[in-house]
């Protein structure tokens, strides 16, 4: 029984430390994202474009966004700060009262997602600045090489339906409590031999 509660502690703490440094190194990993509401094939998803800072401490006045060739639809919303355009497959968002270097903000567009499950969408972006600039443009061949890129460019891969994604979590979910439910009988069996 101690052997057992030691070695759920050892394993809850590793998690924790894990998670916390994680979080700590948030900051240094920081670059401009896409979230989409939906990756599903076929779907209309509005993609937040997330800025979390300027370029070497200058505020960001400009952020232009390159449309996949895959993408065919595509609609732009201006804010309160940002008057958004698109020509030529570029989405650029511009501001008169720039964005300060420590402060975060969010643009949207939408966009009609291809209806091949599987295409991985690239959006190569530049950030400008007062002073400078960033570019959000390096592609990997795959998730593995874009995960040690400098400066990636955000990239969206499109999923099945939403009903095939539940089932396959769901399957996940079946099999990882047989799992579970194995370990515990081997336990059990481990300790009364």
């Amino acid at each position: 029984m101690d052997r057992t509660r030691t070695a759920v502690r050892t394993v809850l703490s590793g998690l924790a430390a894990g998670v916390l440094v994680a979080l700590g190194a948030a900051p240094a990993l920081a670059h401009v994202t896409l979230t989409p509401s939906s990756t599903t094939a076929g779907d209309t998803a509005v993609v937040r474009v997330e800025v979390p800072h300027g370029c070497a401490g200058s505020a960001t006045t400009e952020l232009a966004v390159r449309m996949p060739a895959q993408v065919t639809e595509v609609t732009v919303t201006s804010t309160d700060r940002w008057v958004a355009e698109e020509v030529d497959g570029t989405i650029t968002y511009r501001t008169d009262a720039p964005l300060p270097d420590g402060r975060e903000d969010t643009v949207e567009f939408s966009v009609l997602l291809p209806v091949e499950v599987g295409t991985t969408l690239v959006f190569p972006g530049v950030q400008r600045c007062g002073d400078g600039e960033a570019a959000w443009i390096e592609i990997g061949a795959d998730a593995a090489a874009r995960d040690g890129l400098e400066r990636p460019a955000p990239v969206i891969v499109v999923t099945g339906a939403a009903s095939d994604r539940l089932m396959t979590v769901g399957a996940a979910g079946v099999l990882a409590a047989g799992c579970l439910g194995s370990g515990g009988v081997l336990l059990v069996r481990r300790r009364r031999a």
